[in-house]
């Protein structure tokens, strides 16, 4: 009784001191604490919640997955410790600085030599860390050597992994044993790595829901179709192939991660190690049921961008593990946990909404969930009442594991795609081969033209402004590009563009306003009564030492992305003078907004995906006709456009959304200008309700602290007085 006590006390101490502080560490970056308010808006109603209620939400739904409370404390393992030290690893590997990689890949040792199947996350990992080996980090100036550049990161990886693996196996290369001389010796090793990989144990472990135990079952029979030679070959294959998406979409993003944030550079870690481990779950040798934790932790880090989606995985995590929860006998704790984390993840819904994997909130996403949980309940009650043939005593288990495995499958095809759908990786490559087999013919003369031009002017480069000195860079990377073959279509952003991108927009304006304190009377720490917030000096003067630095936009780079994934889209064609009075074109949309080059291309993409999401298969562009008359709709937040959708629908159709798409589809029809003042009316009126709503609420909580602030004066007042009057009484 006292060994389990000890063994359930470490593990509760070590679930705290290093699984929930990576969840809370990766929360905080996940959710910007900067923005106190934040709205999300569904179909009928809209919730306002603060950035610290969102934090909340999130650790309650990634901290009560049930299967890993009934593993870890039930069954009784350790897996949170490995999983807490791997999520640490993505949390400083997604750094800035690539000494944060270095740092990452000394924790991801270490998760890998507490439990081996951390090895489900390693290609991941291998592939992000290659492509931050390649990734240029220092913009500014031209760095002598790329290649010593990428040998110097990956030696400093690689010296980091193997002295961590060195200080961790040297205890059994040395440890004494009568049977040799030598101190030193390779035997203690062998015989750790023959337990770490048993493939003598066979092809799979138990009735796991895999796809080798799927062919294993009559009539398929694959074990007694191969040889069990061949089978950890084939096993091998497989599993290479299940991560290469994964794992060259990675590569990419980190090779760019200048490009993104360190937010947006986890996030896709997250997913990437998600499918990484599915892809080994399903597809490697000797797997065990317990292995789909190693999916399912990460997963659960992800409810901002997909909260259906990882409730449904959870559920799933979870019933697929029952045939080992039986023989625990943790029945009632698999009933337990399952319902209170539905019924968290159903409390949390509001908070959790999100526009950037919006393929997995669709209608046939929703309907097969609801049929799978359906299917599992079934199964249960089947269970339950049905008493199974005696020449089939695994009857349920069987059809446990077929299930489960036909779902995982799903899982890992959703995983695929909603990496691809988040940065819009294959849809941008195909268009840009495209484009660059459509501009072959005239690349020559604009080659000559350019590399003419700007070779003049860089010989008077001396002479010139800053701001010329920028245009030569701009234009000597373009015919760097040409040179390569690469995109033929560069725009390249005159000064001109560059002055007008730097106005802001109205409704950042206004944000702008807001954001300053109506009276600044107190400072922020001060003891006084305070009737407005004090402005963070240290804040100011980080934003104004950000404005005199170099934009990072200037250089065309981040529209060049945009143009890109707009172009996928069909809302941006070629510069075709056929087609510029009637489809928009990189220098014709600038002209009009050159705001767009500045804007973040994941913001222009998700308020693209609004237009295009809400189109219907009767009038597919009618939404693209209004983008075409007025591209400052692409300014817009998706939050700003979805919320005032609701609005309008509030306003004027009693909340019936799709009345409100309907009719200013039908003004489309008729007037697009109509249709465009319509949807306008809605945006502009849904950020004005939502400012208002702000400001109210934060002149509450003001209110309520001056309040507090009186009261609480009083009452020291009152005990004073209190205290004097007494002092007198006792004189007298």
């Amino acid at each position: 009784a006292l060994g389990k006590m000890y063994m359930r006390f470490t593990v509760l101490l070590l679930d705290l001191l290093v699984y929930m502080s990576a969840v809370i560490a990766i929360a905080k970056r996940l959710i910007d604490t900067k923005s106190s308010v934040h709205k999300e808006s569904s179909s009928s109603n809209s919730i306002v919640t603060t950035s610290d209620q969102r934090q909340l939400w999130f650790l309650l739904t990634a901290l009560t997955q049930p299967a890993l409370l009934l593993i870890d404390h039930g069954h009784f393992q350790y897996n949170t410790t490995s999983l807490g030290l791997a999520l640490w690893s993505f949390y400083f590997m997604t750094q800035t600085s690539f000494v944060g990689c270095v740092i990452g890949s000394v924790l991801f040792s270490l998760a890998l030599n507490f439990k081996q199947m951390e090895l489900y996350h390693a290609p991941a990992v291998f592939a992000y860390l290659l492509g931050r080996c390649f990734c240029n980090e220092n913009n500014s100036k031209q760095q002598q050597s790329s290649g010593m550049n990428f040998f110097g990161k990956f030696c400093a990886l690689g010296v980091s992994v193997i002295l961590t693996f060195a200080v961790l196996w040297l205890p059994f290369a040395i440890y004494p044993r009568a049977s040799l001389s030598t101190k030193f010796h390779l035997d203690g090793i062998s015989q750790v790595l023959k337990r770490l990989f048993p493939f003598q144990r066979g092809l799979f472990e138990d009735k796991v829901a895999n796809i080798w135990f799927s062919l294993s079952v009559k009539p398929l029979s694959i074990r007694s179709r191969v040889s069990p030679d061949l089978l950890p070959l084939a096993a091998l294959l497989l599993t290479l192939v299940m991560i290469l998406p994964a794992c060259f979409m990675l590569y990419r993003v980190g090779q760019r991660s200048t490009s993104y944030t360190p937010k947006k550079d986890l996030e896709f870690l997250l997913w990437g190690s998600v499918s990484t481990s599915l892809a080994f779950f399903l597809a490697s040798f000797q797997v065990h049921e317990k292995g789909i934790l190693i999916s399912l932790a990460p997963l659960s880090l992800l409810t901002l961008d997909a909260a259906g989606f990882v409730m449904w995985f959870s559920t799933v995590a979870t019933w697929s593990l029952w045939p080992l929860l039986v023989i625990d006998r943790l029945c009632e704790a698999y009933v337990c946990c399952l319902v209170i984390f539905l019924c968290i993840n159903a409390m949390a819904r509001p908070t959790q909404l999100s526009g950037e994997v919006t393929f997995l909130r669709s209608n046939l996403a929703t309907f097969a969930a609801v049929l799978s949980l359906v299917v599992m309940l079934c199964l249960h009650l089947a269970e339950w009442r049905i008493v199974p043939p005696a020449h089939l005593p695994d009857l349920f288990p069987v059809l446990w594991s077929l299930l489960g495995c036909g779902l995982f499958c799903i899982s890992y095809l959703a995983t695929i795609w909603a990496m691809s759908m988040k940065y819009n990786i294959t849809s941008t490559k195909l268009n840009t081969h495209s484009r660059q087999r459509s501009h072959s013919s005239g690349k020559g003369w604009r080659k000559f033209f350019f590399l003419s031009y700007f070779g003049i002017v860089a010989t008077l480069g001396e002479a010139f402004s800053p701001s010329t000195h920028q245009t030569i860079h701009r234009g000597v990377s373009y015919c760097s590009s040409l040179s390569a073959g690469k995109e033929s279509d560069y725009f390249i952003p005159n000064s001109d563009h560059l002055e007008r991108a730097r106005v802001l927009l109205p409704w950042e304006e206004q944000s702008n306003k807001d954001a300053q304190p109506v009276l600044n009377l107190s400072a922020k720490n001060s003891d006084r009564l305070p009737l407005a917030d004090g402005v963070d000096d240290d804040a100011v003067a980080a934003s104004d030492e950000t404005n005199t630095t170099p934009c990072s936009w200037e250089d065309g780079k981040v529209w060049r992305e945009t143009e890109q994934a707009l172009a996928a889209f069909g809302i941006l064609v070629e510069d075709d003078s056929d087609n510029k009075s009637k489809e928009l074109t990189s220098e014709v949309i600038i002209d009009k907004v050159p705001q767009l080059l500045r804007l973040p291309t994941d913001q222009i993409v998700e308020s693209a995906s609004f237009f295009v999401g809400n189109s219907t298969e009767e009038s597919p562009n009618l939404m693209k006709v209004l983008l075409q008359l007025e591209p400052s709709l692409l300014t817009y937040n998706f939050s700003q456009l979805d919320y005032g959708m609701t609005y309008l629908s509030n306003m004027m159709f009693r909340g019936d959304r799709t009345a409100a798409i309907q009719m200013i589809q039908s003004q489309c029809v008729i007037s697009p200008s109509m249709g465009l003042q319509l949807l306008k009316f809605g945006v502009d009126g849904g950020i004005e309700e939502t400012r208002i709503s702000s400001l109210l609420s934060s002149a509450g909580q003001s209110s309520g602290r001056a309040i507090k602030g009186v009261v609480g004066d009083m009452s020291k007042d009152i005990r004073e007085w209190k205290r004097v009057k007494g002092g007198k009484n006792s004189l007298g």
